[in-house]
């Protein structure tokens, strides 16, 4: 259960701080001897877990968001609509370059970058980018046409190393769209990716063993409270313009994969 609980809790942070869940799961792999993962049911139980996690994190706005939906349909929701209409439609519009380079990259993302090299020079990349968005200052807003941006970004993050927080909130920061916002934007925006590749993972179940059930729940448990606190932990960072942190962290994790690994 231990096992479990660690691939739960790692799951949960790396998933949020921008240092890149997918590329911490290729150096596991080189690190641990006999290393194998726990299965496709346990990966949709830790994606549902962290999903969770930012609707409960976010669960405010996200209920207004919602309420805004309603309002192309309902009237007494016309007000909220338009309102939210941009975050809304930015969204939507993101969802369509992640789900088509997301379904286009995923195998071959996982053929090419599967060894430690890679992941290495795709950390590197990863702590490049955030420390220099670190050092702007940006005052602007969401725009439909910086959420279809950011939406390629969030596709290109499939790539193991390349972190899909750090990539996006810094795209959104160079785009001028001001750091709590982009934060809160890059969390929501991931919302459909995650639920799309969870839903596509489901036609690969296997029948569910019974007497994991405790286990699945308890890797799912720590995951669902390292993601709220790694959520939390981020946009305290991402106010006080402190990415520095991270992008110190992925070079040297980088620099070992390349090196060392």
């Amino acid at each position: 259960m231990l096992e479990y609980i660690l691939l739960g809790l790692l799951q949960g942070i790396t998933e949020f701080l921008p240092v890149s869940s997918s590329g911490h799961l290729v150096i596991a792999q080189s690190l641990i001897k006999d290393f194998q993962q726990p299965g496709i049911m346990f990966d949709v139980m830790l994606h549902f877990a962290t999903f969770m996690a930012v609707i409960v994190y976010f669960w405010k706005k996200i209920k207004i968001l919602l309420k805004g939906f309603l309002g192309i349909f309902v009237p007494g929701f016309k007000v909220t609509y338009f309102d939210n209409k941009t975050y809304i439609w930015g969204i939507f519009w993101a969802s369509i370059p992640t789900g088509i380079i997301g379904l286009y990259l995923n195998h071959k993302a996982e053929a090419l970058f599967s060894s430690t090299t890679m992941v290495g020079y795709s950390l590197i990349f990863t702590s490049l980018i955030l420390f220099f968005s670190d050092k702007k200052s940006p005052m602007g807003r969401i725009t439909l046409g910086k959420s279809f941006l950011v939406g390629i970004v969030q596709g290109l993050a499939v790539i193991p190393g390349i972190s899909r927080s750090g990539s996006t909130i810094s795209a959104l920061i160079y785009m001028n769209v001001n750091r709590e916002e982009a934060a809160e934007f890059s969390f929501l925006m991931a919302l459909p990716a995650v639920l799309g590749a969870t839903i596509l993972q489901l036609k690969d179940l296997p029948v569910l063993d019974y007497t994991l059930v405790s286990y699945y729940a308890s890797g799912m448990i720590a995951a669902f409270l390292a993601g709220l606190f790694s959520i939390h932990a981020l946009l305290l960072f991402i106010k006080r313009a402190s990415l520095k942190i991270f992008a110190l962290y992925c070079l040297i994790i980088g620099i070992i994969s390349i090196v060392w690994l």
